[in-house]
């Protein structure tokens, strides 16, 4: 299987901790995801990719079994951003419309190659990309790609901070203007400059980069708004925000929420269709906002507490819809964080972020 981690620590041989200079405390660590088939026997790298990423992309088997398939990804969490440093070999992977059903996924994404190529498709756009050159396209439609041995930069953000962009709901948009350029720029800076961050740095950097994209789309802004409108867009942020604002209640639901909308079942329930469900939605922010106070070791409440505020009274209940959600225990999860906090003051700052997934890593956002 790949393994999942972060920056491994440094080992000290012999006893040279005890004359080293100790290094200021940096804050808490930044959280990373790390894949890899590297350490697995060649004839079993390509089974263990596609297995590992299976929940959220279909990797396709080539004509011919591979030899061998070294692929690698590094995620970085930071803000309510991602950013992914990838190299994978040459082949085929698409998302379907089962992959949204099942995971819920509707994020931005922004890619970049900065060696390969790849050819994009979705329904009956399909795009070309070669190195240098930035897409936006969402996790929330189907699509399929072909590319050869590349190395990637993929930055994901959360529907809601990115309204503008709805117009992209049945496609995806090549932003071959300055202004995207400068974002591929900042995004290679990312990839270099994230793994010396903390989290406070890195808090600051997801706000440039929020800035960065803003200047990207807003050139192609008013012509989409034209064709297509983010009514649609613009509703659901809204409904979004209320579902937050009343986590706290247990008895919180989609008729509740259809009161404070003031909209009925019907149009709720269509809203929600492609997102799995207005009741899984409610669920998914739930579970979000418990993970979001678990990782935060300023965070002091009981694991009871916490499950509380969002609404679920229930610990077995909650424990067990977490763990399938994330892949890790809330205790666990609790364990890491404090862990993580208390080796912000080692020699390497950077910590491990391991709660299983990908997709678990996109919900956190």
């Amino acid at each position: 299987m790949p393994e999942f981690g972060g920056h491994e620590s440094a080992k000290a041989a012999g006893g040279a901790a005890d004359v080293m200079p100790q290094v200021p405390p940096r804050g808490v660590p930044l959280r990373c995801l790390h894949e890899s088939t590297r350490h697995l026997p060649p004839h079993q790298q390509f089974d263990a990719w596609r297995e590992a990423n299976a929940s959220f992309l279909i990797h396709h088997s080539p004509p011919a079994r591979p030899e061998s398939y070294e692929a690698e990804a590094t995620t970085w969490s930071f803000g309510r951003l991602a950013l992914t440093k990838a190299e994978t070999p040459g082949g085929a992977y698409s998302r379907t419309a089962e992959s949204l059903r099942r995971d819920g996924l509707d994020h931005w994404c922004f890619s970049m190659a900065t060696h390969g190529s790849r050819v994009h498709r979705t329904r009956d756009q399909i795009s070309m990309m070669r190195p240098g050159e930035i897409m936006l396209d969402s996790l929330a439609q189907p699509f399929e790609v072909a590319r050869t041995h590349s190395a990637w930069l993929f930055l994901y953000l959360p529907r809601d901070l990115l309204p503008e962009a709805s117009g992209l709901s049945n496609g995806c948009r090549m932003l071959n203007t300055p202004e995207g350029r400068l974002l591929g720029e900042h995004l290679r800076l990312l990839a270099a400059e994230l793994p010396n961050m903390n989290a406070a740095e890195a808090e600051r950097m997801s706000e440039a980069t929020q800035a960065m994209i803003a200047l990207a789309v807003a050139p192609g802004t008013r012509a989409e708004e034209a064709t297509s409108g983010p009514v649609a867009a613009a509703q659901i942020m809204r409904l979004r925000a209320l579902i937050r604002a009343n986590l706290g209640s247990a008895m919180f639901g989609p008729a509740r929420l259809c009161r404070l909308a003031g909209i009925s079942r019907s149009q709720l329930y269509r809203l929600f269709e492609v997102h799995g469900g207005v009741a899984l939605c409610i669920q998914r922010e739930r579970l979000a906002a418990a993970h979001r106070a678990l990782s935060n070791p300023a965070d002091l409440r009981s694991i009871a507490d916490i499950a509380e505020s969002v609404g679920l009274f229930d610990p077995s209940s909650f424990s067990r819809m977490f763990r399938r959600s994330f892949g890790v225990s809330p205790r666990d999860l609790r364990l890491a964080t404090s862990a993580g906090a208390h080796a912000a003051g080692s020699q390497v700052p950077t910590a491990t972020w391991n709660a299983g997934s990908f997709p678990a890593l996109l919900r956190m956002l």
